[in-house]
């Protein structure tokens, strides 16, 4: 009976669930077409002027004193990443109003004073001298402009709170070489967490200048705010090598970029990030960009090689889909509960039960670890050799067996059939577990 309880070893490969596009348009770099660059290049004349942040075959204006402050305080970027293109081209992109990410931390200060604080919702947000005196935004991170580009971002409430930071602030904990750099997010509905950078390329490549935006922070504020996921993946638009092979970021995927494209495109190959691999080999796949105006790349495989997944990933199958995409989410579900990441034996026991049944919903295993944090005991795992009640084994048991030696949800005539056995005394897991393994490999049928 050994077969059903198989526990799942080690961290679980990522599910990847590719969108909806047509085979040709998932081969563009761009959800614009093929004749545009990725979403989060960053784009300039030739001939000199300023930088535009690109999206879905628009341009949005980026402030010069922005570009200025953030690439002249970055460790690892310089004004060479912006690719630069004639007029004619320039002028294929139209121009929206200047909100993009770049402008997230950032204060704008209108022509009659007034400042506005840009949130990770991209709102602008009153601000007055004396708040941003007291939250230490340096002077550097105002920025001037005017009161037209200030009005197109969205207006969000004013900010007056000065013991902790609004959404979209970066804050360093701990000395300034060697200590933890931590972004304040804000949800839609006003609740702030800390998201740990888990590289510091990540937040350059964020837009982020640092002596001039991320702030030192005490450890009395950073308690305050509750821990969210870590940030671990590059913004869109920057180009990763991993092995042998570039790729290009979208949505948290990393897309196959063949060389010609690379070039064509005018990517700078100063600024593929090579670093940290271990954690571009987590990012799932996406379809490979094999399509650029005129130039069309064939590559061998669409979704160029993933990561392999561990042996024991193929057991998957026996659970359903829902705790599959549980099992997967184990290290995060655990992260926000606890504050810390998991180690192997935490990640290995919380997976270990899920895969056996133990629960079937987020809802149920975030109960499960809070009791689990609370009392310092985790849960133990229910007997397979016990008896348990009718009405447990027809609606929690039977429906987790079934599927584990089928694979398939029981039919209504399967449900008759099996809930006459359990009120006949087949009333333990492993009794009925052993019982629905059996009528398979001796009948193959689902019931007698």
């Amino acid at each position: 009976m050994n077969k059903f309880f198989l526990s799942l070893l080690g961290l679980l490969a990522v599910f990847i669930f590719l969108s909806p596009l047509s085979a040709q348009a998932a081969a563009y770099a761009s959800p614009a077409g093929k004749d545009w660059l990725p979403n989060g290049f960053l784009i300039k004349p030739v001939a000199g002027g300023d930088v535009y942040y690109v999206k879905n075959g628009t341009k949005s204006k980026v402030l010069p004193r922005i570009i200025e402050l953030w690439l002249n305080e970055a460790h690892y970027l310089k004004t060479d990443l912006i690719v630069k293109l004639s007029g004619t081209e320039m002028a294929k992109y139209k121009e929206v109003p200047a909100v993009n990410p770049l402008y997230i931390g950032k204060i704008l200060k209108a022509p009659d004073g007034k400042q506005y604080f840009i949130d990770n919702l991209l709102r602008r947000r009153p601000i007055s001298a004396a708040v941003r005196g007291a939250l230490v935004y340096p002077s550097r991170n105002v920025y001037p402009t005017t009161a037209t580009h200030i009005a197109q971002f969205k207006l969000g409430p004013t900010i007056t709170r000065t013991d902790v930071h609004p959404g979209g602030t970066v804050v360093y904990f701990g000395p300034y070489h060697g200590g933890t750099v931590w972004q304040i997010e804000e949800d839609a509905l006003g609740r702030l967490t800390k998201r740990l950078y888990l590289q510091d390329y990540i937040y350059e490549t964020q837009g982020y200048p640092w002596s001039s935006q991320i702030l030192p922070i005490s450890a009395a504020e950073l308690a305050k705010y509750p821990r969210g996921l870590n940030i671990e993946r590059y913004p869109d638009g920057w180009v990763v090598g991993l092995d042998a092979n570039n790729y290009l970021v979208q949505s948290g995927t990393l897309r196959l970029l063949p060389e010609a494209i690379r070039k064509a495109m005018g990517y700078n190959a100063n600024y593929i990030l090579r670093v940290f691999p271990e954690f571009l080999r987590r990012y799932p796949r996406g379809e490979a960009v094999t399509q650029f105006k005129t130039l069309t790349v064939t590559v061998s495989s669409p979704l160029a090689s993933a990561a392999p997944a561990p042996t024991t990933a193929s057991a998957l199958v026996n659970v359903r889909p829902a705790i599959r995409t549980l099992i997967s989410e184990v290290n995060n579900i655990y992260l926000l509960i606890y504050g810390y990441e998991a180690t192997a034996a935490e990640n290995q026991f919380w997976v270990n039960y899920l895969y056996s049944g133990e629960v079937s919903t987020r809802a149920a295993l975030e109960a499960a670890l809070k009791s689990a944090k609370a009392t310092g005991k985790k849960p133990a795992l229910t007997s397979r050799t016990a008896p348990l009640s009718s009405d447990i084994m027809k609606s929690k048991w039977f429906p987790y067996l079934f599927y584990f030696v089928h694979h398939i949800e029981p039919s209504e005539a399967d449900k008759d059939y099996w809930y006459g056995r359990i009120d006949g005394g087949k009333n333990t897991i492993e009794g009925l577990g052993g019982t629905i393994q059996y009528i398979k490999e001796t009948y193959g049928a689902t019931r007698r």
